[in-house]
């Protein structure tokens, strides 16, 4: 895309994007449901989770041990200033990983930023824990001590279920759809789940960003998907078959 504005272009990548990224997202939709017994948190606490049968108690003591001190590092520092400390057993309301959208801000000459939304990438949460409802909770100056601590609560749980996952990795990568964690505008040092698609979204020129924005009279944008991203794929096993080839005697 060019520094000038071209609205039939910019509207054919938007929907070029839409589709793709709906392709993307149902597929990382369907490999994460089927993994998901791998990332279940009642195993691991067996009976420092509430309503699971009781484990091995060294091993569920060790995982609780490790969660409050996950806890401890993070609830009290902002944006969540929580003081309480966790109850046992835990209760954890939903443990069905679901995909949300990745937000961040984008800074644009001026002053001005926009909300950018990734098609590309997305966090993992758990059910009916929306990282949209968690974001309002954050902001909200009236906000319920309970429901936030429930929100931080879910969305640790669910990096460390992940996090102590032996070889999920490596199955995500092997599906091209990588598993990584990192940190999120609005929630401070919280860690969070995010999975990435094996093609690449990028931003615009902030030109063209500036200009989509002024004509939709919104704050917010979505990185593109070009047909260049798509046919710089890479297959991994491919290029390591290609390697060993090379790589194998002559004779």
């Amino acid at each position: 895309m060019t520094q000038s504005f071209d609205v039939d272009s910019f509207i054919r990548s938007r929907k070029q994007t839409r589709v793709v990224s709906d392709l993307l997202k149902a597929q990382a939709a369907d490999y994460l449901a089927t993994l998901a017994p791998l990332v279940r948190p009642q195993p691991l606490f067996g009976e420092y989770l509430q309503g699971a049968p009781r484990g091995s108690g060294r091993e569920t003591q060790h995982h609780f041990k490790e969660f409050r001190t996950l806890f401890d590092k993070h609830a009290a520092l902002r944006p969540f200033n929580l003081m309480n400390e966790l109850e046992v057993p835990l209760n954890i309301i939903n443990s069905t990983p679901e995909l949300f959208p990745l937000e961040y801000d984008h800074a644009l000459p001026g002053g001005n930023s926009v909300r950018v939304t990734s098609p590309a990438r997305w966090v993992v949460g758990y059910s009916s824990f929306e990282l949209s409802r968690f974001r309002q909770v954050i902001r909200d100056p009236n906000r319920s001590g309970s429901e936030l601590h429930r929100f931080v609560v879910h969305y640790l749980m669910l990096f460390h279920c992940f996090s102590r996952a032996g070889g999920l990795g490596r199955l995500f990568r092997g599906l091209r759809f990588p598993v990584g964690f990192q940190q999120l505008d609005d929630f401070g040092e919280l860690p969070f789940c995010v999975i990435s698609s094996p093609v690449a979204s990028t931003l615009p020129s902030d030109e063209v960003i500036r200009h989509s924005t002024e004509i939709s009279g919104s704050r917010s944008f979505e990185e593109l998907i070009s047909e260049d991203a798509i046919a710089a794929m890479q297959d991994d096993l491919r290029e390591q078959l290609i390697r060993a080839v090379n790589a194998a005697p002559s004779a």
